[in-house]
């Protein structure tokens, strides 16, 4: 009796009394009693043969694949057989020593005409060699082209009289060679090979892919991806577990891992092994069926639901449909609707609410609207003050020719070192500029420089004549210079001394930048180097640098940027590389053409 007192004070307090909650457990009643029968019907069904049948299906399909292939694969063989028979084939690879020049020439054309029939007669084939062990000669026909060249005999030379088969892993094909025989005598005079890309099976892994998630693969046997049809490689742990499942007797040819299926063949002895991945999903396909099945119920579920809604709308969604048209009307910007407040349970509570809300969105409507006039106005005036960089570089060119008309050399010179430099900075252009352009506005820079510190400072700049056309980021080298004379130079009593050499190391270009200026500690310099790597915060001289070296790695990569060094009160040395890129050769999408 506690019990079901209980449970009915539960069922009064936290259903009863709320209608949204009489709704819900109405529908979930009616949409769980279809759900269990799905649920049961579901597993009914997956118990079966269903299973079974796509493992029989599968091993079929994998038995006729490894037929044909393995006939595919002997059909190299049987070309280099017949290759053997060839009367002129032995003497054309025999020793030239007695042979006159025409006899020679003639002999190689042969050569060429034979390794190139064999070549054009397959698609798939890569490349058709002929070595000649009497005269260390090695012909071979690969990309449509023909070489001789000189063979070296670096191993023992296989005196099989049978075809042999190699897997190569590293281009994804496999070859087929055969030894060559003189007939008088049956000495070992040269061998003939073919080398064939596994892209010959593509049609006949599309067949043996019933479904777009299933994957097709070729393993060496040592467990190596050889060929794949969908650039997927297998995980060591199970290329080894199908290796050894592929050794045992009276083998199923399959096993799952991780509720996938692996299907395999031995091909060609076992020196390849046919893959085949079917995912689970896949495999059991009669779920198919059970999920049209679930739809109907689903479907039906719906119904039930649409007919209960019908009957209960009258006492609750009625209002609930007036209150969400009056949404769509506050949707419409019409905040003036009128929404009745008179009911007492949670509808009437959510009608409260949203009208109170209704009447702060127009407080903050209104508020917003002055905020945004205000803001408005403080961008027009702000746009107002802001100077135009063209107007101050045309006000530059006017003092430079003021300057020059009064003759005050060093005040035009300066001058039109600093307009050159904010033509240089305001110009558009693309992200690269040429070497020749960014070492023209360092000039400038530099000029100025030399002009602010006089004697007392000394300034080398090297430019190897071969990166001039080469591409670097806009703007890569002052900021790195002006570390120097921001950090390195405004401190130091005695002369200082720069020193730039830009030039091209193998095809990389390599500026270095070193100067005599106060260093960095071994502290700072490891926060530098560590915000170079890590992007982290400090306080020292690497906002410009970081931009620079972040910049580089974007547009050339990780593997380059800039290295730097330094001793207190000694040196400080910043290296940057990149690449040489020919700034003639790119589009205009990323150089400036002026």
């Amino acid at each position: 009796m506690k019990f079901h007192r209980g449970v009915k004070q539960i069922l009064s307090k936290y259903i009863l009394e709320s209608i949204q909650r009489k709704m819900m457990g109405t529908l979930l009643l009616v949409m769980m009693v279809p759900m269990l029968i799905f649920m049961l019907i579901s597993t009914y069904i997956s118990r079966g043969t269903v299973e079974s049948s796509e493992i029989s299906s599968n091993l079929s399909r994998m038995e006729l694949s490894k037929s044909y292939l393995e006939e595919q694969f002997h059909s190299y063989n049987d070309l280099l057989f017949a290759e053997l028979v060839d009367e002129r084939l032995v003497p054309s690879i025999t020793t030239e020593n007695n042979i006159s020049s025409t006899g020679a020439f003639n002999t190689q054309t042969y050569i060429k005409d034979k390794l190139f029939g064999l070549y054009n007669g397959d698609d798939d084939i890569i490349s058709v060699t002929l070595i000649s062990y009497e005269d260390d000669r090695l012909y071979q026909v690969e990309n449509n082209d023909f070489f001789i060249n000189h063979y070296f005999q670096t191993q023992i030379k296989n005196t099989e009289k049978t075809a042999i088969f190699d897997v190569n892993t590293s281009n994804h094909s496999f070859t087929f060679a055969r030894n060559i025989f003189r007939f008088e005598d049956q000495k070992l005079v040269g061998k003939i090979e073919i080398q064939v890309s596994f892209s010959l099976i593509d049609h006949i892994a599309t067949n043996l892919q019933s479904n777009g998630e299933e994957e097709i693969l070729l393993l060496d046997k040592e467990g190596n991806t050889v060929y794949t049809l969908n650039s997927m490689k297998l995980r060591k742990n199970i290329s080894e577990e199908i290796l050894s499942s592929s050794m045992k007797a009276n083998d199923t040819n399959y096993i799952t891992k991780d509720n996938d299926y692996y299907f395999y063949q031995n091909l060609m002895g076992g020196q390849i092994q046919l893959v085949k991945l079917v995912p689970e999903e896949v495999m059991r396909v009669g779920a198919i069926y059970i999920g049209r099945t679930g739809i109907i119920i689903l479907l039906i579920s719906i119904l039930l639901t649409i007919l209960l809604s019908i009957l209960v709308s009258n006492q609750v969604a009625k209002p609930i449909v007036s209150l969400s048209r009056k949404m769509d009307q506050v949707g419409e910007n019409n905040f003036n609707v009128q929404i009745e407040t008179r009911r007492t349970d949670e509808i009437g509570h959510l009608q409260r609410k949203y009208k109170e809300m209704i009447t702060r969105i127009k407080d903050l409507i209104e508020k917003d609207y002055k905020r945004e006039m205000e803001n408005r106005d403080a961008q027009f005036l702000a746009l107002q003050s802001q100077i135009n960089p063209h107007f101050l570089f045309n006000t530059l060119q006017v003092i430079s020719g003021m300057a020059l008309k009064n003759k005050a050399k060093d005040i035009y010179e300066m001058t039109q070192k600093l307009a050159f430099m904010f033509r240089y900075i305001t110009d558009k252009r693309g992200d690269l500029v040429r070497m020749k352009e960014e070492v023209n506005h360092l000039n400038n820079y530099l000029y100025i420089q030399k002009v602010r510190f006089g004697e007392n400072l000394s300034i080398q700049l090297f430019v190897d004549g071969a990166v001039k056309e080469g591409l670097i980021p806009l703007l890569t080298l002052q900021p790195i210079i002006e570390n120097s004379f921001k950090h390195g130079f405004e401190s130091k009593l005695e002369k200082a001394e720069l020193k730039i050499d830009i030039q091209m190391v193998f095809d990389e270009i390599e500026i270095a930048i070193i100067d005599n200026g106060v260093g960095m500690s071994e502290q700072i310099l490891a926060e530098v180097r560590e915000k170079l790597i890590f992007d982290t915060d400090t306080q020292h001289r690497s906002i410009g640098l970081r931009n620079v070296n972040n910049r580089i790695k974007l547009y050339f990569g990780k593997e380059y940027g800039i290295e730097i060094d330094s001793e207190q009160s000694d040196f400080t040395k910043v290296i940057v590389r990149i690449p040489y890129r020919n700034g003639s050769e790119l589009s205009e999408h990323f150089i400036n053409r002026r």
